[in-house]
């Protein structure tokens, strides 16, 4: 019997290298080539995770905005639904919803329209004006919302209970095969030598993007705390974004310079967690349920996290890491200088996030609970 191949279109505003961004890349790449043929379509300038599509069985398609509501990217994403005939549009974040939706709408051919909300508690009364007096208008079109962990789908529905007839959960998941421990232990090592680090130095990686929400002010005077019951403890900081300057004059004016390391954004994080002790996570705001959370977690690098979105839904406190409360910089210093002390308890934790990620956040759960979604409202449309 001939399978006839659904066609997705998935809609993302950019492929910067951040989580929602990365999530939906492995989704797509991982879905059924023989079940669904994938279009995926961006509208902003940032390709840095451009080499990362599936160019063999995923169609990418870059129409950059020249402004917020831009009728020239509806118009192609109508363009796209009608030519390639098109059966569901899975779009990610709210400005993707507003492209899609009008593109739906200016379209012969009446697709069905996923949306995966990777967002909680807003940054700005702005963005929350636009949720209620915008976003949850369309959002009532959809046909379902998918939500990336427990906390967050209880808090959308709580302000607007109307989703509680059209949302599910379906969790960020990652690779553990690909962020497998045993094989970095020796590229580790030579990290670490790379950085200057000593083999018996104890490291604390901090994997995020430099912006306001991700707390690095409050991280930095936490491990300058640290310091002083870890004497030969170091900080790593991956990523990239518009503090980084201002950060890498706080390390210097804080006299630590030679015990942080700045490495910019990377496009495989693995060496990074293969030569760390301990993984932070001192987000302030935002935060939902981070992959960069559970790429540690899986390299079997305990956590130290604030309690955010769905953050303690991984991270079991004194089971899987390690939770702290938002902004408390002294309970962050005393959580990360006690698990670089206590050897025996930091493995241990280490071990019990893996065995957690592979039961329950693998990317083969995301793509087939995701899957089973789309042929759901396929066959209902």
């Amino acid at each position: 019997m001939t399978v006839i191949a659904k066609k997705i279109l998935f809609v993302l505003p950019s492929l910067l290298r951040a989580g929602a961004e990365t999530q939906v890349i492995d989704l797509v790449n991982s879905l059924d080539s023989t079940k669904f043929k994938k279009y995926l379509l961006t509208f902003e300038a940032n390709l840095d995770q451009y080499d990362r599509i599936d160019h063999d069985h995923v169609k990418f398609i870059h129409h950059p905005r020249r402004y917020k509501f831009d009728f020239g990217v509806i118009r192609e994403i109508a363009r796209i639904i009608d030519e390639e005939r098109i059966d569901l549009v899975h779009c990610s974040l709210q400005i993707a919803l507003f492209m899609s939706l009008m593109g739906v709408k200016f379209s012969k051919r009446k697709p069905s329209l996923v949306l995966a909300v990777h967002t909680t508690v807003n940054v700005s009364r702005h963005d929350e004006w636009f949720d209620k007096f915008f976003y949850q208008w369309l959002m009532r079109i959809c046909s379902k919302v998918i939500f990336v962990c427990g906390a967050q789908k209880t808090y959308w529905q709580s302000k607007y209970p109307f989703l509680r007839k059209r949302s599910q959960v379906i969790y960020n998941g990652v690779d553990t095969d690909y962020f497998a421990p045993a094989k970095f232990l020796d590229i580790g090592l030579a990290f670490r030598g790379t950085l200057g680090i000593p083999e018996e130095g104890r490291v604390i990686c901090h994997i995020a993007g430099f912006r306001p929400e991700k707390g690095h002010t409050i991280l930095l005077n936490a491990f300058s705390e640290v310091l002083k019951a870890v004497p030969n403890a170091y900080l790593v900081f991956a990523g990239d974004g518009p503090l980084r300057v201002e950060i890498t004059h706080l390390v210097q004016e804080m006299g630590i310079e030679e015990r942080v390391r700045f490495l910019g954004s990377l496009a495989d994080v693995r060496p990074v967690l293969a030569a760390s002790d301990v993984s932070v996570l001192s987000s302030t705001a935002v935060e939902t349920f981070s992959i960069a959370m559970l790429e540690s977690m899986s390299m079997k690098v305990p956590m130290v996290a604030t309690d955010m979105g769905g953050t303690s839904e991984a991270v079991l406190h004194d089971e899987t890491g390690v939770i702290v409360e938002p902004g408390d910089q002294g309970g962050l210093a005393k959580a990360l200088a006690n698990l670089l002390i206590e050897d025996r308890k930091r493995i241990a934790m280490g071990d019990a996030a893996r065995t957690l990620v592979k039961n329950k956040f693998t990317k083969r759960n995301m793509v087939e609970e995701t899957a089973s979604v789309i042929e759901q409202c396929i066959s209902i449309n």
